[in-house]
C-alpha cells in the first residue's frame, strides 16, 4: 500500500510540474531570457531619449532637489531637457523640453505646491534657477 501511495504523490508532482512549465510557456514564449538579454533589456529600457532632431548637444548636467531630478545641455546657447523624474510623492505637471532660449520642467507635490526648475545656457554649461509656489 505504501508503494501505491509514493506512486500517486510522484504522479501528481509529474503532472503538476508538467502543468507549470506548460502555463510559464504560454507567458513567456520562445523560453527563458539570457543574462545578456536581461542586461540588454535593462540598458534599454533607462536609455534616455534621444535629443530632437539637428540638435547637437554639449555634455549634460544633472540637477537634483526634494521635488525632482533632471539632466539638462547646451546645444547653442539653447536650453534642453534631456530628462527629468519626479520624486516620489511628486508628479510633472509641465515640461518644457526645448532647444529653446530656456527649457523647464514643473513638479507638483501631492499636496498641491509645486516647483519649477528653469535651465538657460548663458554658456557651454547649463544653469537652473528654482521656483516654488507654496
Amino acid at each position: 500500500m505504501r508503494g501505491a501511495g509514493l506512486a500517486a504523490w510522484l504522479l501528481a508532482a509529474a503532472c503538476a510540474t508538467s502543468a507549470g512549465t506548460w502555463a510559464v510557456s504560454l507567458i513567456a514564449p520562445g523560453g527563458a531570457l539570457t543574462e545578456a538579454q536581461v542586461q540588454e533589456a535593462l540598458a534599454t529600457a533607462s536609455a534616455q531619449p534621444p535629443p530632437p532632431p539637428g540638435v547637437t548637444l554639449r555634455a549634460g548636467s544633472s540637477f537634483a532637489y526634494p521635488e525632482g531630478s533632471l539632466t539638462a545641455a547646451c546645444s547653442g546657447g539653447r536650453a534642453v531637457l534631456l530628462s527629468w523624474t519626479p520624486a516620489q510623492n511628486h508628479s510633472v505637471e509641465d515640461v518644457e523640453r526645448g532647444p529653446a532660449p530656456s527649457a523647464s520642467v514643473t513638479f507638483e507635490s501631492a499636496d498641491d505646491r509645486t516647483t519649477t526648475v528653469t535651465v538657460r545656457c548663458p554658456g557651454p554649461v547649463a544653469s537652473v534657477v528654482r521656483g516654488t509656489d507654496d
